[in-house]
């Protein structure tokens, strides 16, 4: 079962997460909100799956050949 939550940010806040979440290649707000809840509430435990991989390929296959790439590496690299 899934919940929706509304949230209210100021219009600085919602601009600095627009940009950190495109510079990170979240397709949406929801996405890196969801990403930081998940490292926020399972930080000490192994979290994946099928779902945090598809992710974690959709946003790799984003960065190919950018000089964020090596940052998305070295991040999955340190998930596991």
């Amino acid at each position: 079962m899934a919940v929706q939550i509304s949230l209210k940010l100021s219009e600085k806040m919602l601009s600095s997460a627009k940009k950190y979440a495109e510079r990170r290649g979240f397709d949406t707000l929801q996405d890196l909100i969801r990403e930081l809840l998940r490292e926020r509430l399972f930080e000490n435990e192994a979290v994946g799956g099928i779902y945090t991989s598809l992710a974690s390929e959709k946003t790799l296959a984003k960065l190919w050949n950018t000089k964020e790439e090596d940052k998305a590496w070295a991040h999955l690299q340190k998930a596991t």
